[in-house]
């Protein structure tokens, strides 16, 4: 007899949601909003990204060379107004690209791998960045 009670009471409690449910819906979807509530958005399109006033690309070394000797040759191009840094583990380089941007220097490498990092720095502050790494070996492969 309890049990019966319990199967009643839950089959009540299922169907008084199910009511509750049926009848919340149908107040949502029959609710009219007064024109004076209601705002309206408009969508732009988005704005273009500005283009970077400053770009570097690096010619020489390639990223992950293997060279034979101790000075390599960096040379790219960037805007004629930069200043180029060149930095490694032991020592930075600042340099003045030519009038119509190009710019090329040798640098010293030590043993084994190097990371050479190349920077352009556009007179308004914006910087491009290049890593490349090259190795120093004698070996033959």
């Amino acid at each position: 007899m309890k049990g019966e009670k319990i199967v009643i009471a839950f089959i009540a409690v299922s169907i008084g949601i199910l009511v509750a449910g049926v009848a919340f819906f149908l107040y949502q979807t029959t609710k009219i909003l007064p024109s004076a509530k209601t705002k309206t958005i408009s969508i732009s399109s988005p704005t273009s990204t500005p283009i970077p006033s400053v770009f570097l690309t690096v010619d020489r070394p390639r990223d992950e060379e293997v060279s034979d000797k101790k000075i390599v040759t960096i040379s790219g191009k960037t805007v004629p107004s930069a200043i180029i840094i060149i930095s490694t583990q032991s020592t930075d380089q600042v340099i003045t690209p030519a009038s119509n941007g190009n710019f090329s220097t040798t640098l010293a490498i030590d043993d084994g791998e190097n990371q050479i990092e190349i920077t352009s720095i556009a007179s308004n502050g914006e910087e491009a960045r290049i890593v490349r790494t090259v190795t120093y070996s004698i070996e033959s492969f």
